[in-house]
């Protein structure tokens, strides 16, 4: 018999079982220790009163990892990952969580439902759509994996504006702050991310940049990912803010590692165009943002 736990009332053993046993054979390998899952789980502030667990009788075969913001004064939850055992999938034990969510959702008082899917996910992707979901842009990983160009974001020599780092937490006091993005690319996701600020010549922000660096164990960068890159909005300089952040965030520009984007919306095209000037191109991975108005939506 099928039944759908809180993920709160659950062991650490049987959520790490519904996710390893969920996620099998995903598009992107997914596999967690119990150790990691806990990190991950605290890390990117899922809530385990908002998730759920489903079992055929005492065997965890499923979940939804959900988790809670306030943005733009509305209450929005995120979808962080739903997986379903193999053996499971196709039996409506997908949709029996997704509904078990919605009611927490409920009492939660969520107003925006959100999530994002492997564009390749078409299965998913129409379940979703018959809960009342909608796409509502692409999310990118774009990458270039050499050594960039002299002068790669034709910069130049702008005296105008300076590059400075800050804390990521400072991007969100901005008035530009985009809170609209995948929630993992919101600074609250980011606790080991970096953050740079770009300032006019009064010092006044104009544009800010989240990303992260990777490094091997012998201290070299390795990877550097771009999460969130902005200009404020109408700024009649706004290519030229976006083109120093990424010249300041992806240097030094001989340096040889993977340079990327992470869920990156199409609907940035300006950025999408000064990356791609800079040699950056797509890769097989690309995910779709999908929103449920909670009061809005009929439940199916």
């Amino acid at each position: 018999m099928i039944t759908i736990k809180r993920m709160q009332v659950c062991s650490i053993a049987d959520i790490t079982k519904a996710w390893n046993r969920g996620f099998e054979g995903y598009f992107i390998p997914v596999s967690m220790t119990e150790e990691l899952l806990l990190q991950r789980l605290a890390a990117e502030s899922y809530v385990p009163s908002l998730s759920v667990v489903a079992y055929d009788g005492d065997e965890p075969i499923g979940l939804v990892a959900n988790g809670l913001r306030t943005i733009d004064g509305k209450t929005v939850a995120w979808n962080g990952g739903t997986g379903v055992a193999s053996a499971y999938r196709r039996r409506g034990v997908g949709r029996r969580l997704m509904e078990a969510s919605f009611e927490l959702y409920r009492e939660a008082g969520v107003e925006v439902a959100t999530l994002e899917a492997i564009s390749k996910n078409e299965q998913a992707i129409a379940l979703y759509q018959q809960l009342g979901y909608e796409i509502v842009d692409r999310l990118l990983f774009w990458q270039r994996t050499d050594a960039l160009s002299e002068d790669a974001f034709r910069v130049g020599q702008v005296a105008s504006y300076q590059v400075k780092t800050v804390l990521p937490q400072e991007t969100a006091r901005l008035s530009f702050y985009r809170a609209d993005v995948p929630w993992q690319n919101h600074w609250t996701s980011l606790r080991d991310a970096e953050a740079l600020a770009v300032e006019d010549s009064a010092g006044s922000p104009v544009g800010y940049a989240l990303y992260k660096r990777m490094w091997n164990e012998q201290g070299e960068v390795t990877a550097i990912v771009l999460r969130q890159c902005v200009a404020q909005p109408d700024h009649p300089d706004a290519e030229t803010i976006l083109r120093l952040a990424l010249d300041r965030l992806y240097a030094p520009a001989e340096l040889a590692c993977r340079r990327s984007t992470f869920n990156l919306p199409a609907s940035h095209s300006m950025l999408l165009r000064v990356l791609e000037d800079a040699g950056f191109g797509a890769t097989e991975t690309e995910q779709v943002l999908m929103v449920r108005n909670m009061e809005k939506a009929a439940d199916r």
